[in-house]
């Protein structure tokens, strides 16, 4: 098992009890695009940041604090398990993702588990609106081939 597999494993058991959804390059992952992840990005809200900080606190490697750079306007915390680096968000009012987008959410079945993620759709969205060109098109190149 792949090193980031068994920590998308862990993060899902840990935080079975909240909501969030995993997002950027370790969604398209789980969801079938031939990328390696250098991180795990989670999407949550400002209130759920703190439950999670809470249930993850053994692995922080950087307290939770409020970030408005290049548009972020999220609560952002971060973690280490086995080596890979997870960064959380909580979402305020993100320039490239609605507050409430966790309503939309799916749920995508990767190695016997159910990982809540955001649509693919969704990603291509985000990544449009931050000019991730070469996402955009391999994310546009992956949803023709799925029809």
């Amino acid at each position: 098992m792949k090193k980031i597999d068994k920590v998308l494993k862990i993060i899902s058991e840990k935080l079975k009890s909240v909501d969030y959804a995993f997002i950027g390059s370790v969604n398209l992952y789980i969801q079938g695009l031939k990328i390696q992840p250098g991180d795990i990005d989670i999407s949550t809200t400002p209130e759920i940041i703190k439950e999670i900080d809470e249930i993850l606190k053994e692995y922080r490697t950087k307290e939770i604090y409020f970030d408005k750079s290049e548009g972020r306007n999220s609560f952002r915390s971060f973690y280490q398990i086995d080596g890979m680096e997870i960064e959380i968000l909580g979402n305020v009012n993100n320039i490239s993702r609605k507050p409430d987008s966790l309503k939309d959410k799916i749920y995508i079945e990767f190695n016997k588990i159910k990982l809540p993620c955001m649509s693919l759709n969704d990603e291509l969205n985000v990544y449009e609106k931050i000019g991730r060109k070469e996402k955009v098109e391999m994310i546009k190149k992956f949803l023709e081939t799925e029809e």
